[in-house]
C-alpha cells in the first residue's frame, strides 16, 4: 500500500508539473515545446512541434486540446489571423495538429475560452480587434461569430472572465481601457455592458490582468508606464483602488511590463518588467492593495510571459530576446537560471492545470 500510495503521488507530481512553452516560428526550428518540471527546477523536454505563423499564445481546452492563435494578418490565404488546435496525447506523450481556422482579426496575441466552454475569444492586437469563434460538440474550431473592431488606435492584448457579473474585461493597450463586455451564448456575439469600458490612466497602456477569487479586485499590468493598478470590480461601475510602481525607485532606463499573475493562495502578485530584466513581486493585503515590492532577476532578456510552478517555488521565465525559458527562483534575487530550455523568441509558458 505504501509503495502504492508513493507511486501515485510521484504520478500526480509529474502531470501537474507538465508544461507547454510556444514562441515565435522560424525555419528549420520547433516553435511548440511539451516539457517536465521536476521538484529540483530542472526542465526535460518530451516531444515538440513546429506549427509555423507564430504560435504566440495559448490556452487550454478539454480532453487535451490545446488552442494556439498564430500571429500574422494572413492566415489559410486569407486577411486574418488563425488558431491553431493541437492535441496532447497521454500515451505517446506527442503533440498532434489536429485543425487550424482562420479567425477573422489581424495579430492575434491572446486566446480564452468562454466562461460556458463553447466558445473561444481572441484580442486581435495587429487589427484592433476582437475575435469570438463557436467550437464544435468535440471542442475543433468551427466558425467565427463574431469581430468587433475598435478602430486603428487600438491595441487589444488580453480577454479575462469575472463570473461575479458574467463580464469579460479586455485590456486595450492602444486607447488606455478595458473594455467590459457580455457573451450572448446562444449566437456566440458579444455586447457591451452597462457600462461599455472603463479608463486606464493616460499612456499607460494596460496589457495582461489578473483576478483575485472571489472575484474583487481586477489587477492591470501596464506596459507602457512600468506600473501595476488595482481595481474595484464589485459592480460595472469600476472604481480605481491603487496604482505601483513596478520598478526600483530611481530606475531611468527604458522598460515595458508584460504579464501578470497571481499565487494560488492569493496573497502575492507576480509581474514581469522586459528591459530591467526581472519579475516584481507585491504582497497582497486583505483589501487587495500592494505593499512590500522585492525584484528577482529573470536570469535571461525581455521577459515577455512567465508561469509559477505548481509548488510556487519556481518561475518559468519566457526569455523572449535571449531565445530561452529560465527556470528561477521564486524566493531569492540570483541572476543566474537554476535551469533553462532554447527556445526561439519563446513567448508563452503554461502548466496544464
Amino acid at each position: 500500500m505504501i509503495v502504492t500510495l508513493a507511486a501515485f503521488i510521484s504520478s500526480c507530481n509529474m502531470r501537474e508539473n507538465i508544461f507547454i512553452a510556444s514562441g515565435y516560428s522560424r525555419d528549420g526550428v520547433a516553435d511548440v515545446m511539451l516539457c517536465r518540471l521536476d521538484g529540483n527546477g530542472s526542465i526535460d523536454k518530451i516531444s515538440e512541434i513546429s506549427v509555423g505563423d507564430n504560435p504566440s499564445y495559448f490556452t487550454f481546452g478539454r480532453g487535451g486540446l490545446i488552442y494556439l492563435v498564430n500571429e500574422v494578418d494572413t492566415f489559410n490565404m486569407k486577411a486574418g489571423g488563425g488558431i491553431t488546435t493541437l492535441r496532447y496525447d497521454k500515451n505517446s506523450k506527442s503533440l498532434e495538429k489536429v485543425s487550424s481556422l482562420n479567425q477573422g482579426g489581424g495579430g492575434p496575441c491572446h486566446i480564452e475560452v468562454s466562461a460556458d466552454g463553447k466558445y473561444l475569444i481572441t484580442a486581435n492586437y495587429g487589427s484592433g480587434s476582437v475575435s469570438v469563434v463557436k467550437l464544435n460538440n468535440g471542442g475543433i474550431p468551427d466558425k467565427v461569430t463574431d469581430v468587433i473592431f475598435y478602430g486603428e488606435k487600438s491595441r487589444p492584448h488580453m480577454t479575462i472572465y469575472n463570473p461575479r457579473l458574467r463580464t469579460y474585461y479586455i485590456s486595450d493597450l492602444g486607447l488606455d481601457r478595458i473594455h467590459q463586455l457580455k457573451l450572448d451564448t446562444a449566437l456566440g456575439l458579444l455586447m457591451n455592458a452597462d457600462i461599455a469600458y472603463f479608463s486606464t490612466e493616460p499612456g499607460s497602456g494596460p496589457r495582461h490582468m489578473a483576478i483575485d477569487r472571489p472575484p474583487a479586485n481586477l489587477y492591470v499590468i501596464n506596459e507602457l508606464n512600468s506600473s501595476l493598478s488595482v481595481y474595484n470590480i464589485l459592480s460595472d461601475t469600476v472604481t480605481a483602488k491603487q496604482t505601483v510602481s513596478t520598478l526600483p525607485e530611481g530606475y531611468a532606463e527604458k522598460s515595458y511590463c508584460a504579464d501578470i499573475h497571481l499565487s494560488r493562495n492569493g496573497k502575492k502578485i507576480y509581474g514581469s518588467n522586459r528591459g530591467h530584466n526581472s519579475i516584481v513581486t507585491f504582497s497582497v493585503g486583505i483589501d487587495g492593495t500592494l505593499s512590500g515590492q522585492t525584484l528577482n532577476d529573470c536570469a535571461g532578456n525581455w521577459p515577455r510571459n512567465f508561469a509559477v510552478s505548481p509548488s510556487g517555488r519556481f518561475f518559468l521565465v519566457a526569455n523572449q530576446r535571449s531565445d530561452e525559458i529560465s527556470v528561477v527562483h521564486e524566493a531569492g534575487n540570483s541572476d543566474e537560471a537554476v535551469s533553462s530550455l532554447t527556445l526561439n523568441a519563446p513567448s508563452c509558458v503554461r502548466f496544464f492545470k
